[in-house]
């Protein structure tokens, strides 16, 4: 009879414990999608000493349950506070008709998904890589992200440096230059990004 009884304790206790297991692993591995108001933005400069603010405005994505990342880049959205720069940047630059999105795709440690649902500030240099005009490369982001209730929110720490020429987009700058008559387009671009996600 005592035999039987530690038994049915043991299995209840199991039981408690899985459930428990079962709860948490719910609680943090639920998926998180981006949602308005997120921004990419970039820094432009032109005759080596005349810096733009720039920005793409729509931004889609998510972080799933296994730590993939995956964020989409509506070129088309491109803002640069003047209408016919805009229409310049997704003709001439980017051609949109033909590459109409960028993205953006990284890999989160299970470790760092549990830091994070546990509302702890998460600090990493992420390994991204960045597939954009028909070409990729590979780029180290610096990012900070902290979930207050059931937002996420991701920023670079410091800004992310891209090169025209890694992406093809050479004659892209050299198109701008001779429309616009400037003499100088710097082919380094800072990025850095504003995301704001919510669990799905």
């Amino acid at each position: 009879m005592s035999k039987q009884k530690n038994g049915v304790r043991g299995f209840g206790i199991r039981s408690v414990v899985g459930a428990t297991l079962l709860a948490v692993t719910q609680l943090v591995w639920a998926d998180w999608g981006v949602i308005d108001g997120s921004t990419v933005n970039y820094v432009s400069i032109k005759n080596d000493n005349i810096a733009e603010n720039n920005a793409f405005t729509r931004v889609t994505g998510s972080i799933t349950d296994d730590g993939s990342v995956s964020i989409e880049i509506d070129l088309a959205s491109v803002e640069t506070k003047v209408d016919i720069r805009n229409q310049r940047m997704r003709d001439l630059f980017f051609h949109v008709a033909k590459h109409p999105k960028a993205l953006i795709t990284g890999q989160l440690a299970i470790s760092d998904l549990a830091q994070i649902d546990a509302g702890a500030p998460l600090e990493r240099t992420l390994p991204v890589t960045l597939s954009l005009h028909g070409s990729e490369t590979e780029v180290d982001a610096h990012l900070r992200a902290i979930a207050v209730g059931d937002q996420l929110f991701v920023t670079t720490v410091e800004p992310i440096l891209l090169y025209a020429g890694d992406f093809g987009l050479g004659e892209g700058v050299a198109a701008l230059k001779k429309v616009a008559g400037l003499q100088a387009i710097a082919s380094a671009i800072p990025v850095t990004v504003n995301l704001q996600l919510v669990k799905d």
